[in-house]
């Protein structure tokens, strides 16, 4: 059994990363690809039993689309997105939210399309949020997500987590790093170590354990 993290880009001329770990917790891949058909081939090749994926994959209730010209609107005008991402303000860890004003619209619309590919394959997905995963996990005194000093705190303290790092140690970036993480997320939800934010009409989030 292999459990499969992805940390996808908005484009396919960004490569997103893919992390596999078998449910010994030892890495036995690292990839990049670029395009959805580059990364349905390699989920086919893994088969795993889970692939936890970081990226939203669903829309507040109310919304079809993220376009400003559609009239779709979110159902509750005071939630400004999902709801686990409220859950999630609450406990104080930032995220972007699901919305017609969101920065991250094509990654959004990217998730929610591979999502239901694979989804339609018979494969179970999870979405999660490495940012926060790394929160749970390490506390919340982390360098700031997108410098060198976290990928340097991420090499320290991953192989802790996992067997096998020791060869791919020094290539790793930010998106390795991401999709190991995810990779780890989907290994502990197997083994019934995780939270689940969210409702389930709308979309769950997969994280660590809150409390430890």
């Amino acid at each position: 059994m292999v459990l499969l993290g992805l940390a996808l880009r908005a484009a396919a001329n960004r490569p997103s990363t893919v992390a596999v770990l078998d449910d010994k917790s030892s890495v036995t891949h690292i990839g990049f690809y670029h395009t959805d058909e580059d990364l349905m081939q390699v989920v086919e090749a893994h088969r795993p039993a889970i692939i936890a994926m970081g990226a939203p994959l669903s829309l507040p209730i109310g919304l079809c689309c993220l376009e400003p010209t559609c009239p779709c609107e979110i159902k509750n005008p005071q939630q400004r997105g999902r709801q686990f991402e409220l859950e999630l303000a609450r406990l104080g860890i930032s995220c972007f939210f699901t919305n017609k004003g969101s920065i991250i619209r094509s990654l959004i619309y990217r998730g929610i399309k591979l999502n239901q590919k694979l989804t339609k394959l018979g494969y179970r997905v999870i979405e999660v949020y490495p940012h926060a995963t790394k929160l749970i996990l390490f506390g919340d005194k982390l360098p700031p997500k997108n410098s060198a000093a976290s990928v340097a705190f991420l090499r320290l303290r991953l192989p802790a987590l996992m067997q096998g790092l020791e060869s791919h140690l020094s290539a790793l970036d930010r998106n390795a790093c991401d999709a190991l993480l995810n990779s780890y997320t989907a290994l502990l939800h197997q083994r019934n170590a995780t939270d689940v934010l969210g409702i389930p009409k709308e979309g769950l989030l997969v994280l660590p354990k809150l409390l430890q």
